[in-house]
């Protein structure tokens, strides 16, 4: 007869090698989104342009640096090589790896259950099948640059069993070995998935979820436990709370390159939290998939009246774990691991609503709470035929095989670019994300018509924003066929005055700036673009420079004037955007404006302010530099012989 440990041992290896066999027919996908974004510094690494230290460390803070994602890339890279194949293989393996590790801590915690320890074997076997071959994660697993979202978890995990085996023992009176794994080995795991991506801060709070569900006695080592809750719980929140109201701007100025507020933000997100529930419970995979920027954001209780529903449901699910804390500890502890989890990206941050992605880790708390409600089974309930553990475990194993099927049938979309697309626009027809991206794909083939016909629909949309993006791509496609009437588009997009440029205006103005590099476009030359531009920029008055938007913006209107010969405009533009965001790059072609203007003393004094901020590592710096000063020599050479006697 097998025992629990060799049959739940059994069935996590049947899911591992089905989780492996599923998504191994996806792997061949395309990079998507920002994939050839956040990957550039590791293609630039890779063509030898520049240092591993930029690619890994890049030029910012080390805490927001997510160096230990970016080593895993450059790893993939060098094993396997830049395609996307190599990645998504690199992420199915850490995707398997956290399943063992949501294995490993659901049979501590299961043990820890009273009702349900008998069977905490097999329920930590179902747990983790039910996890590893949830169809919600296929746009994390096969989506390369989620990885980052997959070593958070992981070393979060890891940071979470740390605890539980700390925390036993110290119940066994093990207080070095305890003291070792709290206070050495758990800050080292959450250090390294900071260092992934910083929703591994959630960590201690977890591990409070933990503590409060299944440990129930602090009487004998109170004082461990309060110095370790005291210094990675209470301490780091009592920081960011000092931070969030002594300097709001360094956390809330990034709603500036929103279009919502934060007001609208907190109404929202407990729509999308039980949105989350929902699709996690009952999976309706043709729904699922990236392009969810068609979720309504809220603006007021009753606006949609969904709103203060979400805010109700939350708040009875949770009073309802609470007073089942001792009756069922792990339904507790599922719940407010969940929430606990969406601490980072479903509060008050300035980040995009909705996105699948954010419940890689939440959701192992979801499924535990799902699972912990076998504690709520009378024990003497009896059936005809079936014990209440063989019905159980039949439920288990129907939703783990429709969980199977329905992550099977994602995989086989995520296959080629038109699969996602073609589901998206079938299940998300309002997602301007979603038409861009379909318009986009058909006019790298040639096909401008279906790119045009895609367009065309939402430069009529209610939504000023769809509006003003609809007419940058269209004026980006016929700079691209030197087609006409961008005039008018452009006068249009002017028009609409818009009192702020978000992340959508940027992106297509930075599509126009690049179509238009090399042969204007169609009826506007380059620099009636950036006049155009200029006004929407000047539109945009009250939105502070210091707004990435705003000054990324200004920087490649700055970019249109100069490589039309207009330096004295593209001078005005570069001089606000480096006051406003301070950004080397922008620093660097002020200093080059200023020498191809004529201003040889404004210029060598940027050359010496970028010489002292650009590290010799930085190796496209470095190259930019160069040709800095050979710009600066030549210009000021000019100078010279322009003044000399007999010149002219």
């Amino acid at each position: 007869m097998k025992t629990p440990y060799r049959t739940g041992s059994l069935l996590v290896l049947v899911a591992l090698l089905a989780t492996f066999a599923i998504y191994w027919l996806g792997l061949k996908g395309p990079f998507i989104f920002d994939d050839s974004y956040a990957l550039e510094p590791v293609v630039t690494w890779a063509s030898g342009d520049s240092s591993w230290r930029d690619a890994v460390f890049g030029d910012g803070p080390l805490l927001f640096s997510r160096a230990v994602a970016m080593a895993s890339f450059l790893l993939t890279t060098w094993i396997g090589g830049p395609d996307s194949f190599s990645f998504k293989l690199g992420n199915l393996v850490v995707h398997l790896a956290c399943g063992i590790l949501v294995w490993r801590i659901g049979r501590r915690a299961f043990a820890l259950d009273s009702r349900l320890q008998r069977h905490a074997e097999l329920l930590a076997a179902i747990l983790t099948a039910l996890w590893l071959l949830h169809p919600l994660h296929v746009s994390t697993v096969l989506y390369a640059v989620q990885r980052m979202a997959q070593l958070s978890t992981l070393f979060t995990l890891a940071a979470v069993l740390v605890y539980l085996n700390g925390r036993q023992s110290l119940a066994s009176g093990a207080v070095r070995s305890a003291w070792g794994k709290l206070f050495i080995a758990f800050p080292l795991m959450v250090i390294a998935g900071l260092l992934s991506k910083q929703n591994a801060a959630v960590a201690p709070l977890l591990c409070l979820a933990l503590e409060i569900g299944y440990f129930n006695d602090w009487s004998n080592r109170r004082g461990t436990l309060t110095t370790f809750f005291g210094v990675f719980l209470l301490v780091p929140t009592a920081l960011g709370a000092a931070v969030l109201l002594l300097y709001p701007n360094k956390i809330l100025a990034g709603y500036q390159e929103w279009d919502f507020t934060l007001g609208q933000r907190l109404l929202t997100q407990p729509r999308a939290l039980m949105d989350y529930v929902g699709m996690l419970l009952f999976p309706r995979g043709p729904r699922m998939g990236l392009y969810t920027d068609d979720f309504v954001v809220s603006t007021g209780l009753n606006s949609p009246a969904t709103t203060w529903m979400a805010i109700a449901a939350l708040v009875l699910i949770s009073a309802a774990a609470v007073a089942l804390r001792k009756r069922a500890p792990s339904v507790f502890v599922g719940w407010f691991f969940f929430l606990g989890a969406h601490v980072v990206e479903s509060s008050f941050l300035p980040i995009e609503m909705y996105y699948e992605h954010r419940n890689y880790l939440p959701s192992v708390g979801l499924l535990m709470g799902l699972i912990g409600c076998a504690a709520l089974i009378p024990r003497n309930l009896e059936f005809n035929v079936l014990t209440p553990r063989q019905l159980a475990t039949g439920a288990a194993t129907g939703f783990i095989l429709v969980l199977a099927a329905a992550t099977f049938g994602r995989v086989l979309v995520w296959q080629s670019m038109d699969g996602i697309l073609t589901q998206a626009l079938r299940f998300h027809p309002n997602s301007l994300r979603a038409s861009f991206d379909a318009a986009d794909l058909a006019a790298s083939r040639g096909d401008y018509a279906t790119h045009h016909a895609l367009m065309l629909p939402f430069t009529k949309s209610h939504d000023p924003r769809h509006r003003q993006m609809a007419r940058f791509e269209l004026v980006s496609a016929n700079c691209r066929i030197g087609a006409t009437g961008n005039a008018e588009l452009m006068k249009e997009a002017a028009a609409e005055g818009l009192p702020r440029l978000t992340v959508v205006e940027n992106y297509g103005i930075m599509r126009i700036s690049s179509s238009s590099r090399s042969a204007g476009c169609g009826d506007l030359d380059r620099y009636a673009l950036a006049q155009y531009v200029d006004q929407i920029v000047e539109a945009a008055a009250p939105q502070p420079e210091s707004a990435r938007t705003k000054w990324m913006t200004r920087y490649l209107l700055a970019e249109m004037y100069g490589s039309s010969g207009h330096w004295a405009d593209a001078v005005r533009q570069a001089e606000i955007a480096w006051k406003g965001g301070n950004d080397r790059k922008v620093g660097v072609y002020l200093a080059r404006a200023y020498a191809s203007d004529g201003r040889i003393a404004d210029a060598t004094r940027m050359l010496a302010l970028m010489e002292a901020q650009i590290p010799v590592h930085d190796l496209p710096g470095q190259k930019a530099l160069t040709a800095l000063r050979a710009l600066i020599a030549e210009r000021a050479g000019e100078a010279t012989t322009a003044i000399l006697p007999g010149s002219a």
